[in-house]
């Protein structure tokens, strides 16, 4: 009776502790603040998902994020994969869903909020999950 009270807790503590292997999504850059744009003059910034594979829907459009206000002149987009990634694949996808570009011109000052979200594929060990990083984007006037 021992011994089956032992392997019942050394089940139940190792299934328990596949909760504690959860993929946890980091990001490069890790702080909040991004660096400042100035009006009228382009804009570019990367941003890589560390932690395990985003999940990407091949052949269809991927919201990488939300940009508020979204008329300030930044968009987001994944990151392309360099060309001799992409040649032998079948079906053809170049995107890099764990890269995310912010880019464009900004046409007005002021703060804007950007928000990275998705989820990450899950293995033998670890359970899928969902991650959401937040990021603020100073313009200046110039």
């Amino acid at each position: 009776m021992l011994i089956l009270r032992l392997i019942f807790i050394l089940c139940l503590s190792s299934l328990s502790a596949c909760s504690l292997f959860s993929a946890k999504a980091e990001y490069i850059p890790d702080n909040e603040m991004l660096k400042n744009a100035t009006v009228g003059e382009p804009y570019f910034y990367k941003i890589d998902i560390l932690g395990g594979g985003v999940i990407g829907i091949i052949g269809m459009e991927r919201n990488v994020g939300l940009v508020v206000p979204d008329d300030a002149g930044i968009f987001l987009r994944n990151c392309q994969l360099p060309a001799w990634r992409v040649k032998n694949m079948k079906p053809m996808d170049s995107n890099n869903y764990n890269c995310v570009e912010i880019y464009g011109t900004p046409t007005k000052p002021g703060i804007i909020k950007i928000n990275i979200s998705g989820g990450m594929y899950g293995n033998m060990f670890v359970p899928a999950s969902e991650f959401s990083k937040d990021y603020i984007l100073k313009i200046n006037q110039p």
